[in-house]
């Protein structure tokens, strides 16, 4: 049966199995990606401090589905909060000799759909470390996933934004024994101030044949307007879910941090006068998630599926760790903080089942072999933190069916080299954000079985550079506790 496959079918097989090279293919998933819309807005917020109340700047930033569905959840992502905090109100806040500060915020963002409304908490939204500068202004941005919302109606969707809680961590380590404790901030949007942040329009989903079902579990909102019960002019509420989205979380982290050694070629050279230090590290992990990009085949795919269904390392199909040994070198100039971690990719074998040429479907699984990453995270004043991720991993295809028959590529069909992997972003890695990089997929080697040799045409269906590479990093977790799983970044 399996020499019965080949030719033709083995031709079109290599176009669609070596994509779960990369990971399991995710439908409609490029569509949906470009189907969003930013929002953007600036409002002036008045905040209470014990000498009075003071103004500050909110820059409000999120990317909206361009359109909703009844009954489908509308999700928010990308969501960034930019507080300009004038130099008075920093004095005020934080100890003298404070150095930087980071922290978090929540916003109360009221959604709206005709008369119902519901409160969303979008809380624990989180903040770099920010250095202070000596003079001036002091910016800083929060960010992190915030609740889906679903409704059972048609019309548009409002989403405001309201109350701002913050809470500032210091970093006075340079004059303090002890560090000082959070300052807490609350403001409200002033008087006459937009707080309209953006708006979806929702209608029924076509494929549905029965309405949706009533969520009743709007929560009123304090300034929601009363309006006649009986009023023949108004529908009868469907309801706003505006609840905590369930998160999926990962297996715990590891107790004890990951063993090797950080890569020296991968290592930036210390400005002059700096000071390396070699530290005890910390075991921490994180979940990194996103999309490659197969240039020859014009596809993208899911690298560890937030979705769970990975197979293989991974148990119960939950996402895989990054497994990080924290803090094992720092290096210190003026002006100049760079933190070097050992990273372990721990990410589940790749499933896919595809429909090539949309009627034969085919399934293929692939095993991540990494060798160990060298994360790089610089920081420096007035600049955004830079994080760099380098590492080198082969990827190996093994149980291939094309229509359920085996199709038998050996024990050993495997790149021919590593491949080397280089990830940049603008972000401290303890904090989590995007990341992009190109691979460069070598060719494949020790592919076939019963003399049949498969390593040209899997090949030359996706060996090649310039392969697009888009990694959301989630918040690291400590060790003994579950990681919680990002949103996908773009596509």
């Amino acid at each position: 049966m399996t020499r019965a496959l080949s030719g033709g079918r083995t031709a079109r097989l290599a176009v669609v199995a070596v994509v779960a090279c990369l990971a399991g293919l995710l439908p409609g998933s490029g569509s949906a990606a470009r189907d969003q819309r930013r929002a953007s807005l600036t409002v002036e917020y008045d905040c209470g401090l014990p000498s009075g109340t003071r103004q500050v700047d909110v820059a409000f930033d999120a990317t909206f589905p361009a359109r909703g569905v009844v009954g489908k959840p509308i999700r928010p992502v990308a969501v960034r909060v930019r507080v300009s905090l004038p130099r008075t109100v920093v004095e005020e806040l934080l100890p003298e000799g404070a150095r930087s500060v980071g922290g978090t915020a929540a916003v109360a963002t009221t959604v709206a759909q005709r008369r119902e409304r519901a409160r969303a908490e979008w809380a624990e939204l989180a903040s770099p470390e920010v250095r202070l500068p000596a003079r001036g202004a002091v910016e800083v941005g929060f960010g992190g996933d915030v609740p889906d919302v679903t409704v059972g109606a048609e019309g548009d969707v409002t989403f405001t934004v309201g109350r701002l809680g913050l809470a500032l961590d210091p970093d006075s380590s340079g004059t303090a024994a002890d560090p000082a404790p959070a300052a807490r901030l609350t403001c409200t949007p002033a008087r006459g101030a937009d707080t309209l942040l953006a708006t979806v329009p929702v209608a029924e989903d076509p494929t549905e044949t029965s309405p949706a079902p009533d969520t009743g579990s709007a929560t009123p909102d304090d300034g929601a307007s009363t309006g006649t019960p009986d009023d023949p002019r108004n529908d009868p509420p469907k309801g706003i879910d505006a609840g905590p989205r369930l998160r999926a979380t990962t297996d715990k982290c590891p107790l004890d941090p990951p063993r090797g050694e950080l890569d020296p070629k991968r290592l930036p050279s210390p400005p002059p006068g700096a000071e390396v230090s070699t530290l005890e590290p910390t075991s921490m992990c994180a979940v990194p998630v996103g999309f490659a990009t197969l240039r020859k085949l014009k596809s993208s795919a899911v690298v560890n599926d937030p979705r769970g269904s990975g197979s293989g390392s991974s148990s119960r199909g939950r996402p895989g760790l990054m497994h990080l040994a924290m803090r094992m070198r720092e290096v210190r100039a003026p002006d100049y903080v760079e933190y070097d971690h050992l990273g372990l990719m721990q990410l589940p074998d790749a499933e896919g089942t595809f429909l090539t040429f949309g009627f034969q479907p085919t399934t293929a699984k692939v095993r991540f072999e990494p060798e160990p990453a060298t994360i790089v995270n610089i920081i420096r004043p007035g600049r955004p933190p830079v994080t760099r991720v380098g590492y080198r991993q082969h990827l190996r295809l093994y149980d291939v069916r094309v229509n359920g028959v085996p199709l038998d590529v050996g024990p050993r069909c495997r790149t021919s080299r590593p491949v080397d992997t280089v990830l940049t972003g603008n972000y401290p890695v303890s904090e989590g954000g995007p990341l992009q990089g190109e691979l460069d997929i070598p060719a494949l080697t020790g592919c076939g079985a019963d003399g049949e040799d498969l390593d040209v045409l899997l090949s030359g269906a996706v060996a090649g550079p310039g392969n697009p590479l888009k990694i959301r990093q989630g918040r690291v977790c400590g060790a003994g506790s579950p990681c919680n799983v990002p949103e996908l970044p773009a596509l």
